[in-house]
């Protein structure tokens, strides 16, 4: 029962017992018709729809802006009709209301549900609340259905145009078990199985071990892209983090496009992938969590980077760089077949070129420059 329904029981319980007491018929007429009036509203929702509701969210990972859909599978398990009723289910903070249509006993439907995802995090999609009032406000009920659910909002992915690294990687470069298999480099013997090509077939290790041993050749031409986001807070102006967010998911999106291995790095000191790494669903998964952080430097995670033996491509998604920060990525040239600056919220200022570095930069202050300023990059 809502405040106002308890007021009017009060007050009708009051003025009632007043009129019977003082024998003013106006007094019992109008104590009696205010608790006519609750009895009214709560007999209104005695009588509640017994409906059960599945829930699915498709898909419970998306990059923000994209479509994200919750399949309700609602069943009239009550031997009369339900109308037509409200539910909200909250998506974190932002309450998604949609209406149930009418259904008659034992009807079954589907409703979809379009959830809003214009922010980067884990959510939970809260129950689903069928709330009902009576006419005068004075009674309400919350009836919950459905489990929690999570939902991943990802940065969303520009349309950044793949980086044209060519395939001009030393041959005898660094070799792993997930490199693609080929006939390039010999990464090691391992035991034959099914469908192995005879001829990889190695007879002085078959001959000592009493197995069948083939050589594992693979191809180690595959293009391996570093991609550094800068987290410090002092690089960032109000609302760029965000949109950095989005750069560094766009490149590492574009560099693995041919699943290509990708590395995220941070100047925090996290890392997820590397050059053994293919899936870049732990990079998006982190990517949806992480804040601003003022520790570690750039200068840092470039020497770790440069320790690491370097790669194909090298992309610092930054916001206002510094000539000092520029000149020691500028120094990755050597180590890296192109290197890449993505400076965002600045377009354009803040970004000093020192000459003949040969480093492309990107800059821009919103999605659209970015992209633009991308794609004329990366193609030159």
């Amino acid at each position: 029962m809502t405040r106002s329904g308890i007021g009017a029981l009060v007050f009708g319980a009051l003025v009632t017992l007043a009129g019977w007491r003082l024998a003013w018929a106006p007094f019992l007429v109008l104590g009696i018709g205010c608790l006519l009036l609750v009895g009214v509203g709560v007999s209104y929702l005695i009588r509640r729809p017994r409906l059960t509701i599945e829930r699915q969210i498709q898909p419970s990972r998306v990059s923000k802006g994209s479509l994200a859909i919750a399949y309700l599978d609602i069943h009239n398990t009550s031997r009369l009709s339900s109308p037509a009723t409200l539910a909200v289910q909250d998506l974190g903070p932002v309450p998604v209301r949609t209406v149930l249509p009418k259904l008659v006993a034992g009807e079954r439907t589907v409703k979809t549900v379009k959830l809003p995802t214009t922010r980067r995090g884990i959510f939970t999609v809260g129950p689903i609340e069928i709330r009902r009032s009576d006419p005068f406000g004075f009674v309400k009920h919350t009836q919950q259905l459905a489990e929690p659910e999570e939902i991943w909002v990802y940065p969303q992915v520009l349309g950044f145009h793949p980086l044209p690294t060519g395939l001009t990687r030393p041959l005898e470069g660094p070799t792993s078990d997930t490199a693609p298999q080929g006939n390039i480099t010999f990464h090691r013997l391992r035991e034959y199985v099914v469908g192995d090509d005879l001829r990889m077939i190695h007879w002085k290790s078959t001959a000592r071990t009493g197995q069948l041993m083939v050589r594992h050749n693979i191809d180690t031409s595959q293009p391996y892209t570093v991609v550094l986001s800068d987290l410090r807070p002092e690089v960032h102006s109000a609302g760029s983090f965000e949109l950095s967010l989005d750069a560094a998911a766009s490149a590492v999106a574009s560099a693995s496009g041919g699943n290509a291995p990708v590395q995220l790095r941070t100047t925090s000191g996290a890392s997820i992938g590397g050059p053994n790494r293919r899936h870049i669903q732990p990079i998006f998964d982190f990517l949806t969590t992480v804040e601003p952080d003022d520790a570690g430097s750039l200068q840092a995670q470039l020497i770790d980077i440069r320790r690491s033996g370097g790669g194909t491509a090298l992309v610092v998604v930054t916001g206002t760089l510094s000539d000092e920060d520029f000149s020691l990525v500028g120094g990755m040239g050597h180590l890296f077949q192109r290197v890449v600056v993505v400076a965002v919220g600045t377009a354009g200022v803040g970004v000093h070129i020192p000459a003949a570095t040969g480093v492309a930069v990107v800059s821009g202050s919103d999605a659209d420059s970015l992209v633009g300023s991308w794609n004329v990059a990366v193609t030159r």
